[in-house]
């Protein structure tokens, strides 16, 4: 297996940290592989850093324009940051 596959897997299993350093190995080797930023950005959105996973996201969608997940997250993530509720807000 690739460090790309091993990532995917960890990230299947839940090992985040895990899963990080191989997508981030995958992304040195290939700074074109839409996959490893793809699922580096799904990392950081299970990590909560979710301007990180914007970024990967984004680099995704710049590799490769087709690729729906990515967009579908990047306006996930979009729709997340701006909403707001005024109805929750102490006043």
């Amino acid at each position: 297996m690739n460090n790309l596959e091993y990532g995917i897997q960890h990230l299947s299993e839940g090992n985040i940290d895990k899963a990080e350093r191989f997508l981030a190995q995958a992304i040195n080797e290939d700074k074109l592989n839409a996959n490893a930023w793809f699922h580096r950005g799904k990392v950081h959105r299970m990590k909560g850093d979710m301007i990180a996973a914007l970024n990967d996201f984004h680099k995704t969608v710049d590799i490769d324009p087709n690729h729906c997940e990515a967009k579908a997250s990047i306006e996930m993530i979009n729709s997340i940051i701006s909403f707001r509720n005024p109805d929750l807000l102490n006043h």
